[in-house]
């Protein structure tokens, strides 16, 4: 990882999460999501840089076992290009894992409840972990592999 890397990725954070804040994110079941009432603006923290880093480094796609994370929430995405621009790899991630909320929606309620997270066929945890209210810190790592570049992500509320 690099300044440059680490700057893209918290510079597209904090920008889709002011979108949600503002209350102008596009939700795929009306309208747009609910503004937030407080969110933090994303600091980067090198200490969880280093967990991303040590997780990328394995070049295997998928998430590290929960009890090991200790409370920091993680996202992953995988781009099938190995040779994939780092800075470039890390804002496709963060994009797409926001994207989920203008293909999957979370609805004008914005509950993050079992019945949302369980619909068949959707996936909208990598958006709330992006735009959690109370999540203050991030670290990534974005790793060239053998048949793919790996970005991971993980969160940490203040």
């Amino acid at each position: 990882m690099n300044d440059e890397i680490r700057q893209k990725i918290l510079d597209v954070h904090n920008e889709l999460r002011s979108l949600t804040a503002r209350g102008l994110a596009k939700d795929k079941l009306g309208g747009t999501a609910p503004q937030a009432a407080a969110m933090y603006k994303l600091q980067y923290k090198c200490d969880l840089e280093k967990f991303a880093v040590a997780h990328a480094s394995k070049c295997v796609y998928g998430h590290t076992a929960q009890s090991s994370r200790q409370g920091v929430g993680e996202n992953i995405f995988a781009i099938s290009l190995p040779s994939a621009e780092r800075p470039w790899a890390g804002e496709m991630a963060v994009k797409s894992w926001f994207e989920e909320l203008e293909k999957y929606g979370v609805g004008q309620e914005n509950l993050f409840t079992d019945e949302l997270v369980n619909r068949n066929n959707t996936m909208i945890g990598h958006y709330t972990q992006v735009v959690w209210g109370k999540t203050k810190y991030i670290g990534c790592a974005v790793q060239n592999c053998d048949s793919m570049t790996f970005v991971t992500c993980n969160y940490q509320q203040a």
